[in-house]
């Protein structure tokens, strides 16, 4: 009878969404070969320059990576996008129309669009491409989509591929193997890569900061510090990660229990406490303090509980 195995825990840590870009972004850009042999799927690949995306002809966010690269004799520009979530404002399909527009008016080369979801939920419905069907203009701009949760991530341990190991713990572990063990041998691999001691600590910590993506940060933090023997920088992170962590948690509690409080004493009634779970789902802290102040101008328990609920 298969082992029942643990599911991983899809609820990110206190790490800033922007941090999961930015740390994406360093690893890419400091492997960048890694990535563009792996997503082109070529042995023959080398990085010229990482482009600057900042210049006012390439606006992009901060998580976008623009490198220059010769590609099977050829020189071309390789675009990683990276999204933690789903591309809500503006459609991800444009978004790519616009940045390969504007790589091509600006650098005169091919380009090369990809775009990696770092969360298992994120991706599903991105088709890859951007269609305009109109007679006489239509357009055609394609991109890969990577799912890292789709991706076999024991491929990567195998192969020791340095700028991807860091993404490890979000792609797809083996099977029967539970989310501890998972992140404890991609632990295990990335400290076996071959570098000097304060890189090594960096790196660990990059692969347990997008490990938050997916992972409790107890789990993460618990983790990382025994299979790294307390590496000085890898302590410095996740402790800090904890006192802000306890924090945030302290400041929730506390403005919970004084919604509950002012719902109470407003309406004299202990019946409040029926909506304790559902504030204690909101992780917001602004949603927080707004009900805060919609629970001191309520008429009724019935109409903030709509209030809660819409």
């Amino acid at each position: 009878m298969a082992e029942n195995i643990e599911q991983p825990t899809y609820t990110e840590s206190s790490v800033p969404r922007g941090q999961y870009d930015t740390v994406s972004k360093k690893v890419i850009q400091d492997n960048p070969e890694d990535w563009i042999k792996f997503c082109l799927g070529i042995p023959d690949a080398q990085v010229i320059q990482v482009l600057d995306t900042e210049q006012p002809t390439v606006k992009s966010n901060r998580a976008d990576s623009f490198i220059h690269a010769n590609v099977n004799g050829k020189n071309a520009v390789i675009h990683f996008e990276i999204q933690t979530r789903d591309s809500t404002e503006i459609p991800m399909p444009h978004r790519i129309a616009g940045y390969a527009g504007r790589c091509i008016e600006s650098f005169g080369l091919p380009v090369y669009s990809h775009v990696i979801y770092l969360h298992p939920d994120a991706g599903r419905n991105d088709p890859g491409q951007y269609i305009q069907e109109m007679s006489g203009y239509n357009i055609l701009i394609q991109y890969k989509v990577i799912r890292l949760c789709e991706l076999e991530g024991q491929n990567v341990l195998d192969a020791k591929i340095k700028g991807l190991i860091p993404f490890a713990p979000l792609m797809k572990p083996k099977e029967n193997t539970s989310s501890e063990e998972w992140l404890r041998q991609c632990v295990q691999v990335a400290k076996s890569v071959t570098q000097n001691a304060p890189h090594q600590a960096d790196y660990l910590t990059n692969l347990g900061i997008l490990s938050g993506i997916i992972l409790d940060y107890e789990i993460i933090r618990d983790t990382i510090l025994e299979e790294t023997m307390q590496e000085s920088s890898v302590i410095q992170h996740f402790t800090q990660q904890g006192i802000e962590q306890g924090i945030e948690q302290g400041m929730r509690k506390g403005t919970i229990d004084a919604i509950l409080e002012v719902l109470e004493g407003q309406f004299q009634s202990d019946e409040a406490q029926i909506l304790k779970p559902l504030l204690e789902n909101i992780e917001e802290m602004q949603r927080l303090k707004q009900l805060l102040r919609e629970a001191a101008r309520a008429n009724t328990l019935e109409e903030f509980k709509q209030t809660l609920e819409g």
